[in-house]
């Protein structure tokens, strides 16, 4: 009677638990990366998406949308401070329209390596910004570091060691401070769209470009412009950003789960950057092309031609760009 009794309860508290976990509504969020499924934000936002599902045990489920689908980057971020999307990975110089501050990111060789800039995100001036009021007031809430990976010049005419190298060469570049940098290199450049890039290099309207290792392979630019120089130039930093009306809406509990997750979501980034670009060099170099590493003394001479264009076009921003300097 006793074992009867005892099977009897054992079952109503298990069917207890089972009710009141199916009671429990799943809440189903939307997060878009405009980067496609195998590049490494895109990767590491798929984690962030699966370490959340996983620690609110299916409670919070949220669908990453990869590629332009919901729109650029400047529209997504429309829509999260609208509360349209829920979650995006943006970068730094598309959060600038909300918190110029920001700009300072955009800066020509103000970060004098990967793991540096790592220490200032994790450090003081990337917890400022994690923080950001303006941010905030704008309805999106940072929650972490992504790395954008590291931006270097690249041509299809010649190796470049030095600023002078780049005399007389035509290069695709969208932003003040690389137009500044080529005029005074004595080169040239023009602000084509990025889709049309590979042709206009192919076709000799321009020389070649400049961006991170992920989209000089995966856009075969490496193809067509086989010599890169690993200057370094810039390394625009990335966040993964929420709506704040969406977290808003969650429990506390789900909130603190979802800054926890980011974090981790952060890590798993940071080495799936370093683990492609390793492997885009390979490739690089298995392809033919030259890549050249520049010497302390070489890169110092485009660091001062940097310096140049940082006190012209970040004027606004000189306190920052120090600040960041000033970490090693």
């Amino acid at each position: 009677m006793y074992k009867e009794l005892t099977a009897v309860l054992l079952m109503m508290t298990m069917m207890v638990v089972l009710c009141s976990c199916q009671s429990k509504p799943v809440t189903t969020l939307i997060m878009t990366d405009v980067q496609q499924n195998d590049h490494p934000t895109a990767l590491s936002s798929d984690k962030f998406a699966s370490l959340v599902e996983e620690k609110t045990h299916g409670q919070v489920k949220i669908e990453v949308y990869h590629g332009s689908a919901l729109g650029s980057e400047a529209e997504q971020s429309q829509q999260i401070a609208t509360g349209g999307i829920d979650f995006a990975r943006l970068s730094t110089s598309v959060l600038a329209s909300y918190d110029d501050s920001l700009k300072a990111f955009q800066g020509l060789f103000v970060f004098s390596s990967d793991s540096q800039m790592w220490n200032v995100l994790n450090g003081d001036v990337g917890n400022q910004f994690l923080a950001s009021d303006k941010l905030l007031s704008n309805g999106i809430e940072p929650l972490c570091w992504f790395s954008g990976g590291t931006r270097n010049f690249y041509n299809s005419e010649k190796e470049i060691k030095s600023p002078s190298d780049f005399n007389g060469l035509k290069l695709r570049v969208n932003t003040d401070s690389l137009f500044s940098f080529l005029t005074k290199c004595g080169a040239s450049g023009t602000n084509i769209a990025y889709n049309d890039v590979y042709n206009s290099i192919q076709n000799g309207v321009v020389k070649g470009a400049e961006n991170n290792w992920p989209s000089y392979i995966s856009t075969e630019h490496y193809k067509v412009a086989k010599y890169i120089t690993l200057d370094g130039h810039m390394s625009v930093p990335e966040m993964i950003v929420a709506s704040k009306s969406s977290m808003d809406k969650l429990t506390k509990s789900q909130q603190k789960i979802i800054a926890e997750c980011a974090k981790e979501a952060s890590i798993y980034q940071k080495k799936a950057m370093i683990s492609y670009e390793t492997k885009a060099i390979k490739e690089a170099k298995k392809a033919g092309c030259t890549v050249t590493e520049l010497s302390s003394s070489e890169k110092d001479e485009f660091k001062q031609i940097g310096d140049q264009v940082n006190q012209e076009v970040f004027a606004d921003y000189q306190d920052i760009i120090q600040a960041i300097k000033a970490v090693k």
